[in-house]
Protein backbone atom coordinates (compact mmCIF):
# COMPACT_ATOMS: atom_id res chain seq x y z
CA UNK A 1 0.00 0.00 0.00
CA UNK A 2 1.42 3.63 -0.78
CA UNK A 3 1.27 6.20 1.97
CA UNK A 4 -1.24 7.16 3.09
CA UNK A 5 -2.94 10.81 3.50
CA UNK A 6 -5.31 11.88 5.93
CA UNK A 7 -7.48 15.01 4.89
CA UNK A 8 -10.57 16.40 5.72
CA UNK A 9 -13.42 15.86 3.67
CA UNK A 10 -15.51 18.13 1.82
CA UNK A 11 -18.53 17.94 -0.06
CA UNK A 12 -16.72 17.12 -3.25
CA UNK A 13 -16.14 13.57 -1.34
CA UNK A 14 -19.80 12.57 -1.00
CA UNK A 15 -19.89 9.98 -3.85
CA UNK A 16 -16.51 8.27 -2.93
CA UNK A 17 -17.31 8.46 0.72
CA UNK A 18 -20.67 6.68 -0.08
CA UNK A 19 -19.16 4.20 -2.38
CA UNK A 20 -16.87 3.44 0.17
CA UNK A 21 -19.74 3.23 2.93
CA UNK A 22 -21.65 0.77 0.99
CA UNK A 23 -18.96 -1.53 0.11
CA UNK A 24 -17.96 -1.60 3.68
CA UNK A 25 -21.20 -2.46 4.50
CA UNK A 26 -21.97 -5.10 2.57
CA UNK A 27 -19.15 -6.70 3.48
CA UNK A 28 -19.42 -6.37 7.11
CA UNK A 29 -22.94 -6.74 7.44
CA UNK A 30 -23.62 -9.46 4.85
CA UNK A 31 -25.29 -11.82 7.72
CA UNK A 32 -26.39 -8.91 9.48
CA UNK A 33 -28.71 -7.02 6.92
CA UNK A 34 -31.43 -8.08 4.62
CA UNK A 35 -29.78 -9.08 1.58
CA UNK A 36 -32.62 -7.20 -0.68
CA UNK A 37 -31.14 -4.28 0.95
CA UNK A 38 -27.60 -4.24 0.40
CA UNK A 39 -27.41 -5.70 -3.04
CA UNK A 40 -30.24 -3.37 -3.80
CA UNK A 41 -31.40 0.17 -2.37
CA UNK A 42 -28.35 0.61 0.36
CA UNK A 43 -26.03 2.78 -2.58
CA UNK A 44 -28.20 5.34 -3.15
CA UNK A 45 -29.29 5.84 0.15
CA UNK A 46 -25.90 6.17 1.15
CA UNK A 47 -25.13 9.18 -1.69
CA UNK A 48 -28.23 11.22 -0.75
CA UNK A 49 -27.02 10.94 2.68
CA UNK A 50 -23.56 11.68 2.14
CA UNK A 51 -24.93 14.56 -0.34
CA UNK A 52 -27.73 15.77 2.73
CA UNK A 53 -24.78 15.79 5.52
CA UNK A 54 -22.31 17.94 3.46
CA UNK A 55 -25.05 20.32 2.18
CA UNK A 56 -26.96 20.39 5.71
CA UNK A 57 -24.67 19.87 8.68
CA UNK A 58 -22.73 22.57 10.52
CA UNK A 59 -19.22 21.70 9.64
CA UNK A 60 -18.53 23.04 12.79
CA UNK A 61 -20.21 20.14 14.59
CA UNK A 62 -19.20 17.45 12.46
CA UNK A 63 -15.61 16.23 11.57
CA UNK A 64 -15.31 13.40 8.43
CA UNK A 65 -11.73 13.01 7.82
CA UNK A 66 -10.64 10.64 5.02
CA UNK A 67 -7.79 8.14 4.55
CA UNK A 68 -6.33 8.38 1.22
CA UNK A 69 -3.57 5.93 -0.81
CA UNK A 70 -2.58 6.51 -4.36
CA UNK A 71 -5.32 8.89 -4.56
CA UNK A 72 -7.86 6.39 -3.65
CA UNK A 73 -10.46 6.82 -0.63
CA UNK A 74 -9.64 3.55 1.83
CA UNK A 75 -11.26 4.72 5.01
CA UNK A 76 -13.37 7.53 7.08
CA UNK A 77 -14.25 8.81 10.38
CA UNK A 78 -17.31 10.71 10.80
CA UNK A 79 -18.03 12.31 14.38
CA UNK A 80 -21.41 14.27 14.93
CA UNK A 81 -21.63 16.79 17.73
CA UNK A 82 -25.03 16.99 17.95
CA UNK A 83 -26.14 13.72 17.23
CA UNK A 84 -26.56 12.15 20.58
CA UNK A 85 -24.64 14.84 22.81
CA UNK A 86 -25.82 13.92 26.28
CA UNK A 87 -23.57 10.82 25.84
CA UNK A 88 -20.76 13.27 23.58
CA UNK A 89 -19.67 13.36 20.46
CA UNK A 90 -20.89 10.52 18.45
CA UNK A 91 -19.16 8.34 16.26
CA UNK A 92 -21.42 7.70 13.03
CA UNK A 93 -19.24 6.07 11.01
CA UNK A 94 -15.65 4.51 10.76
CA UNK A 95 -14.92 2.18 7.03
CA UNK A 96 -11.63 1.18 6.11
CA UNK A 97 -12.07 -1.11 2.52
CA UNK A 98 -13.16 -4.85 3.67
CA UNK A 99 -9.59 -5.77 1.99
CA UNK A 100 -7.33 -2.92 4.10
CA UNK A 101 -8.72 -3.91 7.77
CA UNK A 102 -6.06 -4.80 10.01
CA UNK A 103 -3.80 -2.35 9.00
CA UNK A 104 -3.78 0.67 11.10
CA UNK A 105 -6.13 2.76 9.17
CA UNK A 106 -9.13 2.62 11.62
CA UNK A 107 -6.96 2.98 14.72
CA UNK A 108 -5.14 6.37 12.70
CA UNK A 109 -8.91 7.35 11.59
CA UNK A 110 -10.10 6.78 15.38
CA UNK A 111 -6.89 9.09 16.61
CA UNK A 112 -7.98 11.86 14.44
CA UNK A 113 -11.68 11.57 15.56
CA UNK A 114 -10.25 11.46 19.13
CA UNK A 115 -7.87 14.60 18.56
CA UNK A 116 -10.07 16.42 17.14
CA UNK A 117 -13.21 15.66 19.58
CA UNK A 118 -10.09 16.62 22.34
CA UNK A 119 -9.83 20.39 20.86
CA UNK A 120 -13.57 20.77 19.77
CA UNK A 121 -15.08 19.67 23.25
CA UNK A 122 -12.28 18.93 25.70
CA UNK A 123 -14.69 17.21 28.33
CA UNK A 124 -16.87 14.94 26.24
CA UNK A 125 -16.65 11.29 26.10
CA UNK A 126 -16.81 9.81 22.24
CA UNK A 127 -19.75 7.02 22.09
CA UNK A 128 -20.72 4.61 19.04
CA UNK A 129 -23.31 2.17 18.26
CA UNK A 130 -22.49 -1.26 16.34
CA UNK A 131 -24.24 -4.57 15.71
CA UNK A 132 -24.04 -6.89 18.44
CA UNK A 133 -22.76 -9.40 15.70
CA UNK A 134 -20.46 -7.33 14.10
CA UNK A 135 -17.73 -9.37 15.95
CA UNK A 136 -14.42 -7.55 14.06
CA UNK A 137 -15.53 -4.23 15.23
CA UNK A 138 -16.28 -5.43 18.21
CA UNK A 139 -12.50 -6.70 18.92
CA UNK A 140 -11.34 -3.76 17.60
CA UNK A 141 -13.83 -1.66 19.90
CA UNK A 142 -12.76 -3.67 22.84
CA UNK A 143 -9.01 -3.54 22.26
CA UNK A 144 -9.35 0.55 22.32
CA UNK A 145 -10.72 0.40 25.67
CA UNK A 146 -14.11 0.77 25.24
CA UNK A 147 -16.67 0.44 27.69
CA UNK A 148 -20.47 -1.29 26.87
CA UNK A 149 -23.02 0.60 28.71
CA UNK A 150 -25.93 -0.46 27.02
CA UNK A 151 -27.78 -3.37 24.83
CA UNK A 152 -30.60 -2.74 22.50
CA UNK A 153 -32.15 -3.46 19.48
CA UNK A 154 -32.44 -0.14 17.22
CA UNK A 155 -34.58 0.13 13.98
CA UNK A 156 -32.26 0.28 11.06
CA UNK A 157 -34.80 -0.09 8.38
CA UNK A 158 -38.64 0.04 8.35
CA UNK A 159 -39.51 -2.73 10.68
CA UNK A 160 -36.39 -4.30 11.25
CA UNK A 161 -34.13 -4.21 14.17
CA UNK A 162 -31.02 -5.72 15.29
CA UNK A 163 -29.67 -6.01 17.90
CA UNK A 164 -26.90 -3.74 18.98
CA UNK A 165 -23.82 -2.23 21.48
CA UNK A 166 -23.48 1.30 22.71
CA UNK A 167 -19.63 1.71 23.39
CA UNK A 168 -18.41 4.95 25.09
CA UNK A 169 -14.60 5.96 25.84
CA UNK A 170 -14.81 8.76 28.78
CA UNK A 171 -10.76 9.51 28.78
CA UNK A 172 -9.80 10.60 25.28
CA UNK A 173 -6.14 10.75 26.48
CA UNK A 174 -6.38 6.63 27.48
CA UNK A 175 -7.97 6.22 23.83
CA UNK A 176 -5.35 7.74 22.31
CA UNK A 177 -2.47 5.55 24.50
CA UNK A 178 -4.73 2.59 23.60
CA UNK A 179 -4.34 3.15 20.48
CA UNK A 180 -1.21 3.64 19.68
CA UNK A 181 0.13 1.22 22.04
CA UNK A 182 -1.92 -1.06 19.58
CA UNK A 183 -0.01 0.09 16.37
CA UNK A 184 4.09 -0.50 18.79
CA UNK A 185 4.08 3.46 19.72
CA UNK A 186 3.16 5.52 16.97
CA UNK A 187 0.44 6.45 14.66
Amino acid sequence: MDTLLFRHATDVDAEKVAALHTESWRDAYRTIMPDWYLDGPIAKERVNLWQSRFSTSDPDRQHILLAESGGKLVGFICVLLDEEPQCGAYIDNLHVLPGLRGNGIGRRLFAGAAQWVMSTEPMWPIHLWVFEANIGARRFYDASGGEIIEYKSKEVLKGIEIPSVLYIWKDLRQLLFNLTRRSGGSL
